[in-house]
């Protein structure tokens, strides 16, 4: 599957060339950089970065337990 770059001057691609990595999935990136703030109440088809907020906190919280071990 090919990969659509992001438009010219669009914040993620400024963020690509900033930090010189090109994201292999946009929508993921732009779900990765949504707070839940910003999504309006009722809308569909939008994700906020909560999910993931979720899964890191838990996988940093299995990591810290198996050093605590």
């Amino acid at each position: 599957m090919r990969r659509q770059a992001f438009p010219a001057g669009a914040p993620a691609a400024e963020l690509e060339q900033t930090i010189g990595y090109r994201f292999a999935d946009p929508a993921f990136l732009q779900e990765a950089l949504t707070h839940g703030s910003a999504i309006a109440h009722g809308r569909r088809g939008q994700r906020s970065n909560e999910r993931l907020e979720f899964l890191g906190d838990r996988v940093l919280g299995l990591a810290v337990a198996d050093l605590l071990m």
